[in-house]
């Protein structure tokens, strides 16, 4: 078996990795004192993008405990997923460049690149959540995880518009469709921010765009090599 074969196959053992991960992570919040703020529709995310003491209302104090301890357990599955989901587009990557596509590298980087911005993104949070249950203010903390966080996602679409222009390149163009979309909500979530009302709304063109990596994976199985 070649070794392009085996990164495609660690590729598809990742994607599983990173649904059941989604999944875990997907459970439904308790019921909150306090309404998510900026139209998140997402508590993750509310706390991720959120830039004053404010902005923090739903998770502070006893009224918030709860949604604390749930952002804490979502915290320690975040802190495999960017191994799987980032993961799995660096093996992606890492197979089109060893078949000899040698503009699929710069993806292999920019997808390893995307493991240290969210494992640095989830260390800020970690801290905030302590903060919070310790009664301190984290405060200073909140631009840190904003510009962790928008590090990574602008990486992710790094490496989404640099997967659909290698498929191009190569000559799968329908395939080249699909994870172009993944930019979509990024683009649009720094356009409108702080509002999220408007990324949760485009939100699942993400989704499609990293499940096109695993049929992408699939296509170049079949291709044989």
């Amino acid at each position: 078996m070649s070794l392009s074969r085996i990164f495609l196959l660690l590729s598809l053992a990742l994607t599983v990795a990173a649904l059941v991960l989604a999944y875990m992570m997907g459970q439904p919040a308790p019921a909150g004192a306090e309404p998510l703020p900026n139209g998140h529709e997402r508590e993750i995310l509310a706390l991720y993008f959120a830039q004053s003491l404010d902005d923090l209302a739903f998770i502070t104090g006893d009224a918030g405990a709860a949604l604390r301890e749930y952002l804490m357990q979502v915290q320690a599955y975040d802190m495999y997923f960017p191994f799987a989901f980032a993961g799995l587009a660096a093996c992606l990557f890492t197979a089109l460049g060893l078949r000899g596509v040698h503009l699929a590298w710069v993806g292999t980087l920019t997808a390893l690149f995307v493991i240290g911005a969210d494992l640095a993104e989830n260390e800020v949070a970690n801290r905030i959540l302590a903060d919070l249950e310790a009664g301190a203010d984290p405060t200073e903390r909140l631009d840190a995880l904003n510009s962790h966080s928008w590090i990574k996602w602008w990486a992710i679409a790094g490496y989404m518009v640099w997967m659909s222009l290698v498929l191009f390149l190569e000559k799968r163009r329908m395939l080249a469709l699909f994870p172009v979309l993944g930019a979509v909500p990024i683009v649009i979530g720094w356009l409108t921010q702080p509002d999220g009302s408007v990324m949760a709304m485009t939100y699942p063109l993400l989704v499609v765009a990293m499940l096109s990596f695993p049929v992408i994976a699939i296509v170049y199985l079949r291709a044989g090599k």
